[in-house]
């Protein structure tokens, strides 16, 4: 059923046409129509690649709607879609159909920039990763070319359970610097029980009569994964076995009766 989006514009498919909209790179809506094809005809080996396009389809939806309120990017879930297929394919322990997002190949994502116009180099050190407190420290500090006054940096720790469709965010503390200033280490508590993401912002400021804006210039904000960490299993806590202390009941000792002594009696028989 289509929906009507505005006075004239609708979304959806009615009879044999579908309407849709599609934004250009300039950030312009593109209202579309095509035909639907009559029948759509599928081999076995299309039906399978299909369903592991929807495995991909459906982790980069879960992390862009997780992380929505950071992304400006209108082109991301193509650049996102793209990756998250090119991790389902390098399951080689499944067959096709049947393929699964590893923690193993999710490392891939390390260095995946949700702004693909974002033009802030730096080094980051990530330590302490096994206990969950996260300390992140930038040893060079940041190169930036813009007029940019100042800078904010900060880290969100973005949870997969990709099974149940879940995502669990916990940001670490925000960090204000001038321009060439060094930052403070970052910290964070995590849970490690599922793949984690590790994903660092920067944002652009300028310094107008005392008061911080945000600079709009999407080269100067930045927003891209420095780690990814595979799930932790929790220790198995064992029960201890307390030896009983309670005291024991001794039965009476029972001497067993003693047998009568056997005898033997000798017959003397007459000789010849």
């Amino acid at each position: 059923m289509p929906f009507q989006t505005s006075i004239i514009k609708i979304s959806g498919r009615m009879g044999d046409h579908i309407y849709f909209c599609r934004k250009g790179r300039k950030n312009k809506k593109q209202y579309l129509i095509r035909r639907a094809p009559a029948t759509v005809r599928q081999t076995a080996a299309t039906q399978k690649a299909a369903i592991d396009f929807g495995t991909a389809s459906k982790s980069s939806s879960l992390i862009r709607n997780a992380l929505h309120e950071y992304i400006h990017d209108n082109q991301l879930h193509y650049h996102l879609n793209k990756k998250m297929g090119e991790i389902v394919r390098a399951d080689v322990n499944h067959p096709s159909g049947q393929r699964v997002l590893t923690a193993e190949n999710m490392q891939s994502l390390k260095g995946f920039r949700f702004n693909s116009e974002a033009n802030i180099q730096y080094t980051p050190v990530i330590g302490n990763t096994d206990t969950g407190d996260i300390n992140i420290s930038f040893p060079d500090g940041f190169h930036n070319k813009s007029n940019a006054t100042h800078l904010t940096i900060r880290a969100i720790a973005l949870s997969l359970n990709i099974v149940k469709n879940s995502t669990q965010q916990v940001e670490s503390n925000t960090v204000v610097i001038k321009r060439g200033e060094k930052c403070t280490p970052l910290a964070m508590k995590i849970n490690r029980r599922n793949t984690t993401l590790i994903i660092l912002q920067i944002q652009s400021f300028y310094e107008v009569n005392g008061q911080l804006h945000a600079s709009q210039n999407k080269q100067w904000n930045t927003l891209d994964v420095i780690a990814v960490l595979p799930p932790v299993e929790e220790p198995v806590e064992r029960k201890r076995k307390y030896q009983n202390k309670a005291p024991h009941f001794w039965l009476p000792y029972a001497t067993p009766a003693k047998r009568p002594a056997l005898t033997i009696n000798y017959i003397s028989l007459p000789e010849g």
